[in-house]
């Protein structure tokens, strides 16, 4: 693949409703998939940027629609010819009408991700992978932390049989500049994502982090069914590890209900794993032991003291004791100089407090 600048009109280019931003596709048109996208913050400001300014340093990357990997699911695609690999927010902007002397005829300078002649179109695909998650998973962007998870997940899975797993989280680990540790988490957590979602209600995005606990302890991950050596799902006895599946949902909503973080939920995981002998005595014992667990850690947050509350109770307990202290005793006045140690002490305080 190589990138060729050339200019384009905006109208034939398509924003891409399968781009990695989109967990799921998005079936809807091409104005409703602009406002949608310009409702978050960050398109907003971007937006608010461009109305200021553009400059056509970072250009928009664009392909030949026909050699999209779903071509065939577009539809009708009237005027376009092109869709964006990198820059759909920009384009929504651009499309939006919002920005002065920009419409559907605007000829804008982009960069044509061209196929060579001796290239593949699986290669090819690839290249565009890559390029995506050069712009997109090594910066903070757009993309959340899914996105960036499924995207790296299609990377190893374009050469998943062929190397090994931890030689792929290499490869990819160089290719965009990334830690192999990120590259490995984000895809097993992903592959777990997706197997939930497979059987059971899908994981919201803001529930993300609490899969945490699935995927950073090998035998956890050796536990509900994924083989360590090929990271592939076991398909024996999957009745055992589908429980455990259907189940994880709730688990985190119960985690939620309790007011754990994502850290708790992960400690009180690892700590069944620990004592577990094999997937069966795991998918039995997990649901009861979480709840459990999610019960007690509840009850002593209910019980805790605010540090607020706890000041009251030690100033209370001060006043009570400076105010019965016994002045008319013949060794007070030995007392005097801690005395007025509080009494300096205590207008520092006031001040900083109330200046």
């Amino acid at each position: 693949m190589k990138l060729v600048p050339i200019d384009v009109s905006l109208k034939e280019i398509m924003i891409d409703k399968f781009n990695p931003r989109f967990t799921k596709e998005k079936n809807i048109s091409q104005e409703e998939l602009i406002s949608e996208m310009l409702q978050s913050k960050s398109s907003k400001e971007l937006l608010r940027s461009l109305q200021e300014d553009i400059k056509w340093v970072n250009r928009i990357v664009i392909q030949e629609l026909s050699n999209h990997e779903h071509y065939e699911s577009f539809g009708a695609v009237g005027t376009y010819q092109y869709v964006a690999v990198e820059g759909n927010t920009r384009l929504a902007c651009l499309k939006s009408g919002a920005v002065n002397d920009y419409d559907e005829n605007t000829i804008i300078p982009v960069l044509f991700a061209e196929k060579e002649e001796d290239e593949s179109i699986e290669d090819f695909r690839k290249e565009i992978r890559i390029t995506q998650g050069i712009a997109n998973v090594t910066v903070v962007k757009e993309w959340s932390p899914i996105s960036k998870a499924k995207h790296l997940l299609a990377l190893y899975n374009d050469v998943k049989g062929i190397s090994k797993p931890a030689e792929i989280y290499k490869q990819i680990s160089n290719e965009l500049g990334i830690g192999i540790k990120e590259v490995r988490e984000s895809v097993v957590r992903y592959m777990i994502f997706n197997k939930i979602s497979e059987i059971s209600e899908p994981i919201p995005e803001d529930n993300w982090g609490y899969l945490e606990a699935f995927d950073k302890n090998a035998k956890i991950r050796s536990l509900i069914g994924l083989d360590i050596e090929n990271n592939e799902f076991i398909k024996d006895d999957d009745e055992y590890y589908d429980e455990i599946f259907e189940n994880i949902p709730e688990l985190i909503k119960q985690a939620l209900r309790g007011g754990l973080n994502t850290k708790q939920f992960r400690d009180i995981i690892f700590e069944i794993a620990k004592e577990s002998e094999g997937s069966e005595e795991f998918s039995t014992v997990i649901t009861e032991i979480v709840n459990e667990e999610i019960s007690l850690i509840s009850k002593a947050k209910k019980n805790e003291i605010s540090d607020r509350d706890q000041w009251v109770k030690n100033l209370d307990e001060i006043l009570k004791q400076i105010a019965s202290f016994p002045n008319m005793a013949e060794w007070a006045i030995e007392l005097v100089e801690q005395l007025r140690a509080i009494e300096e002490k205590t207008s520092k305080q006031i001040r900083n407090v109330t200046e």
